[in-house]
This record gives C-alpha cells, sequence and structure tokens, in this order.
C-alpha cells in the first residue's frame, strides 16, 4: 500500500510538473508566448516555438520561437512591418524587382499559399518566418 501511494504521488507531481512547463510557455503574461494557446506550441530540439496551421500541408509550421538568442520569427498576430509588396511577376527572391530580393531560395517557404522568407532558428533545423508577401 506505503509503495501504491508512493507510485500515485509521483505520477501526480510528474503531470503537475508538465502542466506547469506548458502553462509557463503559452498563456502567462511572463510567458514567452502569452497570447498562444496551448495547442499551437510545440517543443522542436528542445526550443519552444509557436506554430500555425498550414492548411494546404496539415501540418503545424513554426513562425516564432524563443530561441537562447531571444525571439526569433514573426508575431502571427502582429500586422504591417512583415508584409511586403506582392512578388513581381511572380518572382519571389533573388531579383531587384523580387518581392525578397535579397534572399536565397531555400529562405523562402510557402506557408498557407503566401511566400514568406525564412531563418534558421540556432540550435535547430527548422526554418520560421521573418516576413511574409501579402
Amino acid at each position: 500500500m506505503k509503495t501504491l501511494s508512493i507510485i500515485a504521488s509521483t505520477g501526480l507531481m510528474v503531470l503537475g510538473t508538465i502542466g506547469l512547463a506548458q502553462a509557463q510557455v503559452s498563456g502567462t503574461p511572463a510567458s514567452p508566448f502569452p497570447n498562444a494557446a496551448p495547442h499551437e506550441i510545440r517543443t522542436i530540439n528542445g526550443v519552444p516555438c509557436r506554430t500555425v496551421l498550414d492548411r494546404e500541408s496539415g501540418a503545424r509550421v513554426p513562425v516564432q520561437c524563443a530561441a537562447p538568442t531571444g525571439m526569433v520569427g514573426m508575431d502571427p498576430t502582429s500586422t504591417g512591418s512583415i508584409l511586403v509588396s506582392p512578388p513581381a511577376g511572380g518572382v519571389v527572391s533573388g531579383s531587384p524587382n523580387a518581392a525578397f530580393p535579397l534572399a536565397a531560395p531555400h529562405e523562402i517557404r510557402t506557408i498557407n499559399g503566401v511566400p514568406c522568407r525564412t531563418v534558421l532558428v540556432e540550435g535547430t533545423s527548422e526554418r520560421v518566418p521573418v516576413e511574409c508577401a501579402r
């Protein structure tokens, strides 16, 4: 009986710790993602990231990560500064009239049908968008 109560107590403490860790990542004012719902947060190689659902692929795509160097990516609720003009003639990168003239082709990802310039999150293999075409 004593062993059973110890195992049950340990299990409850582990569950409480997991819930506390999730609460610290999203939904609280001091968390890196205070406005994010818990299902929007994914941990990628130990780095918590806020994600959005890519309707075309059905996968969740990271858009903002709390990297060791600070926040990387764009806030999915912000507007204005992260948007650039639409691609000229469909050209997305590499030419002066492109939406992202200085971006390399491997930096461009299409998210929900919108081309976005991405950066690599330090310490992971994930790319997050930093600006998107309208």
